[in-house]
């Protein structure tokens, strides 16, 4: 199982847009690793939220042997080594270490109900950026993190004008991110609306 998991991920580095069919079937995928279903973060393994080890390793906060751990932020006063998906998943982690991963003061505005927070901040996995990590919100709920691109996988993706269709950005802006290149010193991350489908980026400089 963990060689068909790495060889999964490499072979979707690049995000291809998905039929339903492709969403159940990584779904099935996800499960079968013992991942579970993440509203806001709907395929950590391939964003690189979570990391395959081979031998296991021990989650801080049930003490359990898991191949599958968290390498994204954990805003936490303790320093956390190790969690499992299950933990996240279940707020158990974000409850044990009084920590979050996403700041709540670095997401978009527009989202009221406190439970979509909290669903974001304590059982969502977070990705890693080149500055402070930032999450998008649209139609009055947060984004779903499909991970990192540049200019090149917006055109792949047929999603350059959605994302360029965005009161956030001024015209320089939108240059940068017709330029940026996925990996550079100026990195886009790809989120999308989970309610009218609608593609939205953030981007910063490393």
């Amino acid at each position: 199982m963990k060689e068909y998991a790495e060889n999964w991920r490499n072979d979707f580095a690049i995000p291809k847009p998905k039929t339903e069919e492709d969403i159940q079937k990584e779904k099935e995928m996800l499960a079968e690793l013992g991942i579970p279903t993440f509203k806001y973060h709907p395929n950590p393994l391939n964003t690189g939220a979570f990391e395959i080890s081979k031998e296991g390793v021990t989650c801080d906060c049930c003490g359990k042997t898991t191949e599958i751990y968290y390498e994204a932020p954990f805003y936490a006063v303790e320093d956390i080594d190790y969690l499992c998906p299950a933990c996240i998943a279940s707020g158990k982690a974000a409850e044990k270490f009084d920590g979050s991963f996403q700041d709540d003061y670095s997401v978009d505005d527009g989202v009221e109900d406190a439970e979509k927070l909290d669903e974001l901040i304590h059982h969502t996995p977070g990705y890693c950026g080149w500055q402070q990590e930032y999450w998008r919100a649209h139609c009055g709920d947060y984004c779903a993190y499909l991970g990192r691109v540049g200019a090149m996988e917006l055109q792949t993706l047929d999603v350059m004008d959605e994302v360029l269709d965005d009161p956030m950005w001024d015209d320089e802006q939108k240059e940068m991110i017709q330029e940026s290149v996925n990996g550079g010193h100026l990195q886009c991350y790809l989120f999308q609306c989970l309610h009218c489908g609608k593609h939205l980026v953030w981007m910063d400089f490393d």
